[in-house]
């Protein structure tokens, strides 16, 4: 047995500013997951760091059988996901920088870790397996956020490589694969009480809520969150949004993030943590320094003064920022399910309903999108 490292695609550009880009899967073997590289080109900014590659890419779908999604998710969804997956994000030119490349790197496993040999899709068992890619390289803004620039899709065509990672020479049978999709979503409210409906019959390996918006999180959108089953007769959880953090930190520990930005004296940008803490430095400047930075939710303001005289210095400079935090991009997660332990996963077949209720808090507002996402264990093939 091993596991296959080979490119599917290898710097394929994007076709255009906006559109989807569809890539056919192999057609046979156990694909453990997809590894992807996205490259692209900034233009000449001026303290405009607001978009990054996971906001460009719109949507990431992976579709079998024509239309059966088994993962469906935005690019800071899986950005997000991937650390309560266990899976690290490679933090390699992370950044919004003018007229510079801009990279990441991510990847989608189809088990519930990294490798994981019992769950995988088998390839074999499904028609027509696709990878989907909806994207806008002209997005200037996202989720409140409103200083970003295009990319400069004109001086370098965005690019991909995809690798797909499948075992071979094995007679390993998958218990299954891990569905991953947005379930639920509703436009947040002052004192909103939402009841977010869980469709009956999967079998829920875990639930996670997200609030993300500028200066926003799930903390603000949430004053309680709530597990209910079968109309209050079990609630196995309901807590504060900031009791819930808690409880997310011991299962999951910290995200820890490094980037680098066009940064402006006193103008906030998306750091996609809560109740988190950043350490800035100034690059190639030494007559400069971070003197100050405040980090809220999902926003990060640097204070850049002159080492000399302590003043402001108000041109937009290269910053390096090291940070961590809890929620990244504002999705928690569920503290009763533990996706490696099949036996705090819940059969919502056997149950008459299941939600998962969220109660913003008097002073929420109306602009954030609250979101329920699922791991749901499939077993069975259409």
């Amino acid at each position: 047995m091993y596991i296959q490292h080979r490119y599917l695609e290898e710097n394929k550009e994007f076709v255009g500013t906006t559109g989807l880009m569809t890539i056919d899967l192999p057609q046979k073997g156990l694909l453990s997951g997809l590894e992807l590289r996205l490259k692209g080109y900034t233009g000449a900014m001026d303290g405009t760091p607001d978009c990054f590659m996971h906001d460009y890419i719109t949507k990431i779908e992976v579709i079998v059988n024509g239309s059966q999604v088994v993962k469906s998710l935005t690019g800071e969804q899986l950005v997000g996901l991937m650390h309560y997956w266990g899976i690290n994000h490679s933090q390699w030119e992370i950044l919004n920088l003018p007229n510079d490349w801009i990279r990441e790197q991510w990847y989608i496993p189809f088990g519930r870790w990294y490798h994981d040999l019992e769950y995988m899709l088998d390839l074999g068992s499904v028609n027509d397996p696709e990878l989907r890619l909806h994207y806008d390289f002209t997005k200037t803004s996202h989720h409140g956020w409103t200083n970003g620039l295009a990319l400069a899709t004109g001086t370098h065509a965005p690019n991909i490589c995809v690798i797909p990672h499948i075992v071979r020479d094995t007679d390993i049978v998958p218990a299954g694969y891990i569905k991953t999709s947005e379930i639920y979503r509703f436009t947040s409210g002052n004192s909103k009480k939402e009841n977010m409906t869980v469709p009956r019959g999967p079998v829920y390996a875990n639930l996670y809520p997200q609030a993300y918006y500028q200066g926003r999180g799930l903390e603000h959108a949430s004053d309680y969150i709530e597990l209910n089953l079968n109309s209050d007769d079990k609630v196995p959880m309901r807590l504060e949004a900031i009791h819930m953090m808690e409880c997310v930190l011991r299962q999951y520990g910290e995200y820890l993030g490094h980037l680098s930005i066009d940064a402006v004296d006193g103008q906030a940008f998306p750091l996609p943590v809560e109740n988190g803490w950043a350490i800035g430095k100034i690059q190639g400047a030494d007559a400069r320094c971070v003197h100050h930075s405040y980090v809220g939710d999902n926003g990060y303001m640097v204070t850049i003064v002159t080492m000399a005289t302590g003043n402001v210095f108000a041109t937009a400079l290269e910053t390096a920022i090291t940070y961590g935090g809890c929620y990244p991009f504002s999705i928690g997660a569920i503290p009763t399910f533990d996706l490696k332990d099949p036996r705090t996963w819940i059969d919502s077949a056997e149950l008459g309903d299941m939600w998962v209720r969220m109660e913003n808090s008097a002073t929420c507002g109306a602009n954030t999108t609250c979101i329920l996402l699922a791991d749901e264990a499939v077993s069975k093939y259409l």
